[in-house]
């Protein structure tokens, strides 16, 4: 702080700012690692979950069978999306950085609510579901409702997650602020995730919502965060007004 010609006191800029803007990007780089690996952890532990299309009795005897397995992986499943949110929050900011004018980071940030927002609903209606039976084995019989909406309601949010990933896509050939590969990868993970929920009539065959065909979507989409986590983790920041322009990915 210091004192101008008029007596007029001002503020001085903090010497690492920069630094700490920088810091602030690389945990929400490192926020989306995790959500990645705790997003597999939790299909790790789900292990043989049984299709929608199998009987209601298989559908009830694994819920109420893996009690322990599904909560613990459905708590995992919410770590994962509460690290996404940190990560696409990051996202925005350094693609905002890279061009102030453009809308493309806020419909990032978004997009990026609305995928959270809905899995955060099916991850509660499954653990509510399998909560509600231990307590009242009488709602056994109705257990395959809520599994078989969570897994639609799933596979729909494709579309969902697909509106980060395009606005990405344009922001990333608009201002070059990661490598041009990281554009086509997320329009190929947008493109996916978007075909995957236009099969959601399908009740049978390899395009059935929660068959292993249907996951293709959601590990491009895993990979693009990886490498969007690892740029903002290990690289320079984005080109920041009144500074020289500097693009993420290139130095």
């Amino acid at each position: 702080m210091n004192r101008s010609s008029t007596g007029v006191i001002l503020m001085r800029e903090p010497r690492d700012r920069g630094l700490r803007e920088g810091h602030e990007l690389r945990w929400g780089g490192a926020a989306g690692v995790g959500a990645v690996v705790f997003a597999l952890l939790g299909r790790l532990i789900m292990g043989g979950a049984p299709r929608i299309t199998d009987s209601t009795g298989t559908i009830s005897s694994y819920l109420t069978g893996h009690r322990g397995q599904v909560l613990t992986a459905m708590v995992f499943y919410a770590i994962a999306t509460a690290m996404f949110v940190w990560f696409g929050s990051a996202l925005a900011t350094g693609l905002r950085r890279a061009d102030e004018t453009s809308d493309a980071p806020a419909v990032v940030l978004g997009g990026t609510a609305l995928t959270a927002a809905i899995a955060f609903v099916a991850v509660g209606l499954l653990a509510g579901t399998v909560y509600a039976m231990t307590l009242h084995p009488g709602l056994m019989a109705g257990a395959s409702g809520p599994y078989t909406a969570v897994t639609v309601m799933g596979t729909l949010a494709g579309i969902a997650v697909a509106v980060p990933l395009i606005a990405s896509a344009i922001s990333i050939m608009h201002t070059n602020v990661f490598p041009m590969w990281m554009a086509g990868l997320a329009i190929v993970a947008a493109a996916l995730s978007i075909l995957s929920a236009l099969a959601i009539a399908t009740t049978r065959g390899a395009f059935t919502p929660g068959s292993a065909l249907m996951y293709v979507p959601g590990v491009v989409t895993g990979l693009w965060v990886l490498a969007a986590s690892g740029l903002l983790i290990r690289e320079h920041l984005p080109a920041i007004p009144g500074r020289a322009p500097h693009a993420m990915g290139h130095a």
